[in-house]
């Protein structure tokens, strides 16, 4: 169903992938967009209508502020009204909502309203559009300053949806109006299919006066409703063949977001309300869907030919593999059923491009024409384990990947990840935690384990220090192993090789001013080990300055990976649990080469929270100098009475970040 946004927009539920391989065939996609965009502005010709409401909905009053000032300051604008009332026998939901302006940034954007909808499957009814000033009424609905328009919020991601907005742009608003509309979506959601689903806000993040929430269910079905963050019950009314629900909450303080909190947690409380009881009924409605009946293309089958002559299950998956994630691009053009139905994995293999679900059908396919045992698995990027806490429905995912068996090891490998090399041990996924295997025997939430193979970045620096005066060498060595290795190869991928120089040097620039590269940066890719090498060159003319509270020279040597790992939170004074960025471990270590005198204290200093492992050291030895500091996170997320104590600890490693090195 679509929710109502913070502001006078309705805007579609969004579905979300995971993102692949990027590159794009421009003239097709083009083709494509342009059919798609035809085809969508036609139905959304017909799709825009003005109705009086369905009989089925009352719409509710709301009370004007009689102090904004004094109530609402610093806010541009205050949401009196926000009502929902959906039905799901006739798949209407109607939307009202009201809000008063307050100064003229809110006059700024509460002045035009956009409604979001799916033309193929959808028609938009407008009902009322009016602006109260005082005990004046200002009709602004007029269907010809309708504007239909084509967003595409998602076109970065690859993603075209051929949604539309009904923009309506108002006339004459001014600060102390209300600007009030009405509007019904007829027709189901993208992949709602014969079982519904939705949630119901019980707090956002700005301020409302009045949040409710009708929904209209037929009783011969079951409606299972779970509460998250919320205690809140719902009045019930039993008339005719129908049960009405209806959360009513009145003077609704807005909930501000403190990032960054942990994957799954969602601080503002929601119902959710869905016609699944159970996990394995999700299952029963997905195997149909990610399951392929239909026969395959002569091209298709010639290929998987091909691939069924190499030596050993693991060189096939691997083969295959590296085709869908090199050769197949992620693409998803994701309009009408196609929103949540597969695309033939003929057709995808083929076209040569696909969204997450074309490319694991087509992958599933293919390993099981090879009789190699693989399943589509259901996965939320955003859940992880709280996955758990919810009821069951297929919105709980946004992404499919592919579990593969092979001499009873299970691995759980992505057809839309890109620049993943080396072999299937070396192959790592991130911490899903749990996932729905699609096969028939399904009953429940898989657990996933947590990937063997976890990101690592070691910076290696060695340095010639000259007397003062004299020119510094320095040799900087990144070696980036699993994810981090990915991440590295997709930049040197992506990037002009000139341009990641240039941006190295503009780096290392911030802390030694002068600095210069003489020699060309050196990149070495070991794919079998899946570990990429970046060697740079630079020389520093003044790495010495004056110490500026007494004789003698100082010079420093920056830990700059650890460093970034051990910031501080933007929010640190917090009412919500931390996220952190888990896993991720980073090593710095450096060996000063000393031709000048120099005063360096040796010692050992660990710093250890149950968040991470921190530790340098320092060791002196004739003419060398060995300088290493690392940082290993163990936690992805920390309640909040144990913020203090993590803070102070950062505190702690910030005051032993870096070297510095004396001379007198």
């Amino acid at each position: 169903m679509s929710p109502l946004n913070a502001r006078t927009h309705i805007s579609r539920s969004e579905q979300s992938t995971v993102p692949g391989r990027r590159h794009l065939n421009a003239a097709w996609f083009l083709l494509v967009v342009s059919l798609a965009f035809a085809m969508a502005a036609r139905a959304a010709d017909t799709a825009v209508s003005i109705a009086v409401p369905p009989a089925w909905v009352t719409p509710l009053p709301f009370q004007r502020l009689t102090k904004p000032d004094d109530t609402n300051s610093g806010l541009g604008s205050r949401l009196l009204l926000r009502d929902v009332q959906i039905n799901t026998i006739t798949h209407e939901t109607f939307f009202h909502q009201a809000r008063q302006m307050l100064s003229p940034q809110g006059v700024q954007t509460g002045s035009q309203i956009s409604i979001d909808f799916d033309p193929v499957r959808q028609s938009l009814v407008l009902h009322w559009v009016r602006v109260l000033r005082g005990a004046n009424v200002v009709n602004e609905l007029d269907l010809t300053k309708v504007k239909i328009i084509q967003p595409e919020r998602d076109l970065d991601q690859y993603l075209f949806t051929g949604e539309q907005s009904a923009l309506l742009i108002l006339d004459d608003v001014r600060v102390g109006d209300i600007v009030e509309y009405a509007c019904s979506i007829r027709g189901e959601s993208a992949g709602s299919g014969a079982k519904s689903f939705g949630r119901i806000p019980a707090r956002q993040s700005e301020p409302v006066e009045r949040l409710a929430t009708r929904l209209i269910w037929p009783q011969d079905r079951h409606l299972y409703l779970k509460n998250h963050g919320t205690d809140s019950k719902p009045v019930i009314v039993r008339k005719d063949a129908q049960i009405e629900y209806t959360w009513d909450f009145k003077k609704v303080p807005g909930l501000r977001r403190e990032e960054p909190l942990p994957v799954g947690f969602d601080p503002l409380p929601w119902v959710q309300w869905s016609e699944f009881q159970k996990w394995s009924d999700v299952n029963q409605w997905a195997m149909p869907i990610l399951t392929n009946t239909r026969p395959l293309s002569p091209d298709l089958t010639r290929q998987i030919a091909q691939w069924r002559l190499l030596r050993g299950r693991e060189a096939q998956v691997l083969a295959i593999l590296r085709f869908l994630q090199d050769e197949v691009r992620y693409q998803g053009i994701e309009t009408g059923a196609a929103s949540y139905t597969p695309a033939d994995p003929s057709l995808v293999f083929a076209r040569r491009f696909g969204d997450c679900k074309d490319k694991t059908l087509l992958f599933v396919t293919i390993l099981r024409a090879l009789g190699i045992e693989a399943n589509p698995v259901l996965v939320s990027t955003e859940l992880r384990q709280t996955i758990r806490d919810w009821q069951p429905t297929p919105t709980a995912f946004n992404h499919a990947i592919v579990q593969v068996s092979i001499d009873n090891q299970d691995y759980w490998l992505d057809a839309t990840a890109d620049f993943e090399r080396g072999p299937l041990a070396a192959r790592s996924w991130p911490n899903y935690r749990f996932g729905l295997v699609v096969r028939p025997k399904t009953t429940d939430l898989t657990p996933i384990p947590e990937s063997p193979v976890q990101p690592k970045t070691t910076v290696l620096e060695y340095a010639m220090l000259r007397p003062i005066g004299q020119l510094t060498d320095l040799k900087v060595v990144t070696i980036a192993e699993g994810p981090d290795a990915v991440a590295l190869r997709r930049r040197f991928a992506t990037t002009d090789r000139s341009t990641i120089a240039t941006d190295d040097l503009n780096a290392f620039a911030a802390l030694y001013p002068g600095i210069t590269a003489p020699a060309p940066l050196e990149y070495a890719d070991d794919e079998k080990a899946n570990k990429v090498v970046v060697t740079s060159y630079f020389q520093i003319p003044k790495i010495w300055s004056p110490v500026p509270t007494g004789p003698g020279f100082v010079c420093r040597f920056y830990s700059y990976n650890v460093e970034r790992a051990t910031r501080k939170p933007v929010v640190s004074a917090r009412s919500m649990p931390l996220g952190l960025t888990w896993p991720e471990h980073q090593i710095f270590h450096a060996e000063i080469t000393l031709i000048a005198p120099v005063s360096l204290e040796p010692g050992a200093w660990p710093v250890n929270n149950p968040a991470f492992h921190f530790h340098k050291a320092v060791s002196r030895s004739p003419g060398m100098a060995v300088l290493d500091q690392e940082y290993d996170a163990l936690a992805e997320s920390l309640p909040i009475e144990a913020v203090p104590g993590y803070l102070m600890q950062l505190d702690a490693v910030s005051d032993l970040m870096g070297f510095t090195l004396f001379s007198f």
